[in-house]
């Protein structure tokens, strides 16, 4: 195939060969059109980043304000349900599921041609409370389980792309979370969630499976625990593909600290995935706090930190970021942290902040 830019080149040499020194030379752009790399100045983050691009989005906000979907198409090629592919969203009644939301969700990805990250199988803070009041023994428990992951991740086979199984297993320090259910009902509950695994995978075995947590990188003990039940999934054959960390970290986050957690982290070898990301900014939760320059360009010093650390991961290694929401106009560290905050890529209406560009600038 003869290349177009370099037909071009040999005629604008006969160009300027033909005309006199007084002579004006026009030049049409041959490349008008041209499906090439888009110009850095207006490069959005999907088009830049070699790997997905994610946000987190509600059924709801895509439905009720163009913008905000306008937005989501423009910038990312990845979504994870905030909330709607959340078991307790999801499952209903002991027979019966409600799919709309996970559904619209699923379809709207397929129609923008985007993947979908799902979140989450199994979180002890989403188990529906139909389901923790039947009281059943550990053997009915997982059946059970087994039935919602086996149905869902078939349902959804081919469409969605990967699946966080498991959410926040351990508690800050590294030992087993203490919550009522799991730990409850299983002398070993890590070898409850390894099944979980198994059964994800032979409802799709194309999909790629994670687990998830926050403050991995930063929670030294904590990651140790993952590590050591990364390892003792390894050998036994349990098929985990990745590690997720939310990072939902601040511009006061110690960035030594990250650095090295994030490359022991990666040392698993498993896919990394940013899986929730969002960085406050009012980080003394100030009633007085005001967003202003210095702020902002704190935050995309912040941000600019952790795509640059990404990129630093082996090619094979590198999953996707996604950011938890699009815009500071819906986020919610705004209810679950401080009313003053602004912990996105985008202000509330719509434009891009200065994190924004730092994001940017982090991508290779």
């Amino acid at each position: 195939m003869i290349n177009k830019k370099y037909i071009l080149g040999i005629l604008t040499v006969l160009l300027f060969a033909s005309c006199s020194n007084d002579e004006k030379v026009v030049f049409i752009n041959a490349d008008e059109g041209d499906t090439g790399n888009p110009n850095p100045i207006t490069q959005t983050l999907k088009e830049k980043a070699k790997f997905k691009i994610g946000a987190a989005v509600k059924m709801r906000d895509l439905q009720n304000e163009a913008n905000f979907k306008n937005a989501v198409l423009k910038h990312y090629n990845q979504i994870s349900a905030e909330f709607e592919m959340k078991m307790a969203t999801i499952w209903s009644s002991s027979t019966a599921y409600n799919y709309t939301a996970a559904d619209y969700l699923v379809g709207f990805a397929k129609d923008n041609n985007m993947e979908v990250h799902g979140h989450t199988l199994v979180w002890y803070d989403s188990f529906p409370e139909w389901f923790k009041n039947a009281k059943y023994d550990s053997i009915a428990f997982e059946s059970k389980v087994k039935i919602y992951i086996t149905d869902v991740v078939g349902r959804y086979k081919g469409r969605v792309k990967s699946w966080d199984v498991v959410n926040e297993v351990f508690a800050d320090g590294g030992a087993m979370r203490n919550e009522t259910v799991i730990n409850s009902l299983f002398k070993d509950p890590i070898g409850f969630y390894g099944r979980c695994f198994r059964y994800a995978k032979a409802a799709d075995p194309d999909a790629k499976l994670f687990y998830n947590d926050y403050s991995v990188v930063l929670d030294a003990g904590k990651r140790a625990s993952i590590k050591k039940m990364v390892t003792r999934f390894k050998a036994n054959g349990v098929p985990i593909d990745g590690i997720g960390d939310q990072f939902h970290y601040a511009t006061d986050t110690n960035r030594q600290t990250m650095k090295t957690g994030f490359t022991d982290m990666a040392s698993t070898g498993l896919l990394i995935h940013i899986s929730e990301l969002d960085i406050k900014v009012n980080t003394s939760k100030s009633d007085s706090y005001v967003f202003n320059d210095a702020e902002a360009q704190k935050q995309s010093e912040t941000y600019k930190y952790i795509t640059t650390m990404y990129e630093e991961l082996p090619q094979n290694q590198k999953f996707a970021i996604t950011t938890w929401g699009v815009t500071d106009k819906y986020t919610w560290l705004t209810s679950f942290w401080h009313y003053k905050e602004y912990p996105l890529l985008l202000d509330a209406d719509y434009n891009k902040k200065p994190a924004y560009q730092g994001f940017l600038e982090g991508l290779k």
